[in-house]
């Protein structure tokens, strides 16, 4: 389950690989393929390594695992990231679905909501870990990430973080748990340590493990 890596360029060849894998086997057993991805800096080098693989990108739907309630240029959008550095290249011809459709973030939850019924049972929802256990947009101590954890039905909340930006649009855990395959991607001794307490410690990201098929870990 726990690939561990002595550096991150290996660390994001093989994962970049792996998603190439996974990507061309749902393109050839069904002439598509659905893509969860996660924000933040860690898959920034997976996602260029990726932008240049041969796929057949006009078949791939790429959408987020969550998004700061944000404008879409801003330095915080998940979506802006992704579309600089993944939807270019050869992978300028992917779609790519962002989380936000109405400046209302009540309304905006409903439309993404609708948006997003086609990413349910995704081939490969990517997720990563903050410092604090939360992955996704789901907090600790947050009642709104509570409830994003004991909805049994695969959906979007909104959640609040506990820095800025405090709104946050996010897949539920059902949701994440549908899709085929789930991997995280984690770096730094802090956060290798964070993982191995999380059941422990009571961290969002202990309402994963049962699901993620692999960890792709680096101490550096």
């Amino acid at each position: 389950m726990i690939k561990s890596y002595r550096d991150m360029e290996t660390l994001e060849n093989d994962l970049s690989q792996r998603i190439i894998e996974l990507l061309k086997t749902a393109i050839q057993d069904k002439n598509n393929a659905k893509l969860l991805l996660s924000g933040g800096n860690t898959p920034k080098g997976v996602y260029s390594k990726l932008s240049r693989a041969d796929i057949d990108w006009k078949k791939v739907q790429i959408g987020l695992v969550d998004e700061r309630f944000v404008e879409n240029e801003s330095k915080f959008s998940n979506e802006k990231m992704i579309r600089d550095i993944l939807i270019q290249n050869k992978a300028s011809k992917a779609k790519l679905i962002g989380m936000l459709f109405d400046s209302d973030y009540k309304k905006n939850l409903e439309a993404a909501k609708s948006q997003y019924k086609d990413f349910k049972n995704a081939d490969l929802v990517i997720l990563g870990m903050g410092n604090d256990g939360h992955t996704a947009s789901i907090f600790p101590n947050d009642k709104s990430s509570e409830k994003a954890c004991s909805n049994n039905s695969a959906n979007l909340a909104n959640t609040s973080a506990p820095d800025h930006p405090v709104q946050r649009i996010t897949l539920n855990r059902k949701f994440i748990c549908e899709a085929n395959e789930v991997i995280l991607m984690i770096t730094g001794n802090d956060k290798g340590l964070i993982f191995e307490n999380s059941m422990k410690s009571n961290y969002p990201i202990r309402h994963f493990i049962h699901k993620i098929n692999s960890v792709y870990y680096t101490t550096k």
